[in-house]
This record gives C-alpha cells, structure tokens and sequence, in this order.
C-alpha cells in the first residue's frame, strides 16, 4: 500500500522509529499511539503494519478536542477534528481502532503488560504528560516500548520524562524508554 500521510496536516518526527518497531514486531504485537490529531502519523503506522503482513493491533488514543496550543484552530473552534481524522485515515480505517477519550481512560482497557509499543504525543503539559506516562507504563510488556514526542521542544515533556522516566533515551525530538522489568 502506497504512503499517503505527507497529505494529511501534522507533525511527525518519528518515521524511523515507526518503522523499526514495525520490523522488530512478533505477530500479534500491539501498539498504541496517544495523540492523534488529524490522523498524519497514525495514517502512517497503519500502512507501515499493512504492509508488513503481521497480524498487528493499532490502537489511537485521543479526545479530538485538541491540546492547549491548538484551541485556536479552525477544526477544534468548530468541533470537527474527529471528523477531519475520520476522513483523512478512510483507506486504513479498518486497520485502527480508535478511542475517543483521554489517554488515562483509555488505558484502562489494557491489561498490564500487554502492550508492545506505546507512543505518547498528546498534551506536551507537565503534568498530562506524567499523568500519561504513569498511565501507559504498566501497560508495556517486557522488553516493550514506551516512547513520545516533543522531548526538546516542550520543556514540561522533558521534565515530566527526566524524573519518571531517568534511563530514557533521547534520539532527536523523541525520547524512549524500553521496560526492562520481566513478568
């Protein structure tokens, strides 16, 4: 399936990321990826899982009613960014679920430690964001992946990851932290 998320308005600097969690993934894997927006980095992890023929469940995570720094957009001043996402993933929507709540609810459907990879890109807020790594962390299999945006370019993403998250890595924009605790 050819990419089509350069078409679609949003941020992702996580590309490389993206795809070697695809590669690295067993059949039956699950991802999770908290933040959604208008659907550009989502739309490009579904045709990543597509292609690569396994058996991956995507799960996106996100109110659609925007972070701090968005209220002034046209799509969360009308009400219609769930929508906006909703048209802009129609070729791969069967290929994510998706929940329309906050991360925190959300991950309340997860057992612990059945998650593979989680991405957390929502509020760049001190305290959203350690509320969602708090959140998301229990939910991580062993050797999974937590990872998120921003980590350079929002001081309260940095700070939230520094003191939960000190044995992170950083690669460029995003940070990552793989769960080393065995079941």
């Amino acid at each position: 399936m050819e990419h089509f998320y350069q078409g679609i308005h949003g941020w992702f600097n996580c590309k490389d990321l993206y795809e070697r969690v695809v590669k690295e993934a067993k059949p039956f894997s699950i991802f999770v990826e908290v933040g959604a927006w208008k659907g550009h980095s989502a739309a490009f992890m579904a045709v990543e899982i597509v292609n690569s023929g396994k058996p991956i469940s995507f799960f996106v995570v996100d109110t659609f009613k925007g972070s701090e720094e968005h209220q002034q957009e046209t799509s969360i001043k009308d009400g219609t960014l769930y929508e906006e996402f909703c048209k802009n993933i129609e070729p791969i929507k069967d290929n994510i679920v998706v929940f329309q709540k906050k991360s925190t609810d959300a991950a309340k459907f997860f057992a612990d430690s059945s998650i593979d990879f989680v991405y957390i890109d929502g509020s760049h807020a001190y305290e959203d964001v350690k509320d969602d790594i708090k959140a998301w962390l229990p939910k991580i299999k062993a050797n999974g992946l937590l990872a998120g945006d921003d980590y350079s370019t929002w001081p309260g993403v940095a700070q939230a990851v520094n003191e939960l998250l000190p044995t992170s890595t950083k690669e460029g924009i995003y940070w990552m932290y793989r769960n080393e605790i065995q079941p």
